[in-house]
């Protein structure tokens, strides 16, 4: 575990090192423009170091995030939810370990405006009635992937569906848009669920590991109030009844305290080194 903890520090420096004195720079002056609450600079800074080096990764302890976290995180911080998902997804897909962006993209989409219901799918009937007026099977398909699919294939609508003239080829891609089409109507509130677990969870384990496996470990949540809160959210989103605002309060406060940890845990870090230098 001693290896894993190093290895990341070493790719944190080393990105770092790539990214260039100046956008470590405008990263740091974007970081502390965010934890004075300054959205918009800090959104400046983060932007132009995203442009100047998109696979940027911060590290610190136990977290890291790419910038586009950061980008996401002064989107969330102004409230351009919209925003804040778009460059949250960026983040996760450049780096999927990335726990806080995970974090930050559970609370966005927790805060997003449920979207608007589509079109009902083809129906059973539909499908039939097409077939029968003798609409080639490859139509048939088009047509339902743009308008989704209403129905499981079940043994009756399949013995239906071949009655009527239906072919296997035409019989798979009717499963796979349903399932797509499943996927894609998911709740809201049930993905942004999704996405926290999986946050705290990882933030979870990666805290336990740093602190057990590392010299640094020991300065990183002394007091266990971060652990404790790590685990009080997911007891919130494992509730039948989910209470979102005491959800979103509780992510919130994680992602700030967090955040706000790497600087505390540094500087206890560099006073325990100098009590030891001045003996």
């Amino acid at each position: 575990m001693k290896t894993k903890w190093l290895l990341i520090a070493m790719a944190s420096l080393a990105l770092s090192g790539c990214a260039g004195i100046e956008s470590l720079g405008e990263f740091t002056r974007g970081r502390q423009a965010m934890l004075r609450g300054d959205a918009d600079g800090a959104l400046a800074y983060f932007e132009r170091v995203a442009g100047a080096d998109p696979q940027f990764v911060a590290g610190g302890g136990p977290l890291s995030e790419s910038i586009w976290t950061y980008v996401g995180r002064a989107h969330y911080q102004s409230g351009k939810y919209a925003q804040a998902k778009d460059a949250l997804e960026k983040a996760l897909a450049r780096h999927s370990g990335d726990h806080m962006g995970r974090l930050y993209l559970g609370l966005t989409l927790a805060r997003l405006p449920a979207a608007p219901a589509k079109t009902t799918g083809f129906s059973v009937q539909d499908v039939s009635f097409a077939l029968r007026e003798g609409i080639e099977s490859e139509r048939i398909a088009a047509l339902a992937r743009e308008r989704g699919v209403a129905f499981d294939l079940s043994r009756e609508a399949e013995s239906q569906l071949r009655k009527a003239g239906a072919d296997a080829r035409l019989l798979d891609e009717i499963k796979k848009i349903r399932a797509e089409s499943v996927g894609k109507n998911e709740p809201q509130s049930a993905r942004a669920a999704k996405e926290l677990a999986a946050a705290l969870a990882g933030l979870r384990d990666d805290l336990d590991s740093f602190i057990a496996t590392t010299t640094q470990g020991r300065f990183w949540d002394p007091g266990e109030e971060l652990r404790k809160e790590i685990r009080n959210g997911l007891t919130l989103l494992s509730g039948r009844d989910q209470d979102w605002k005491k959800i979103i309060v509780n992510g919130e406060w994680l992602g700030e305290k967090l955040e706000d940890e790497i600087d505390r845990a540094r500087r206890d870090e560099a006073e325990s080194l100098r009590r030891l230098q001045s003996r």
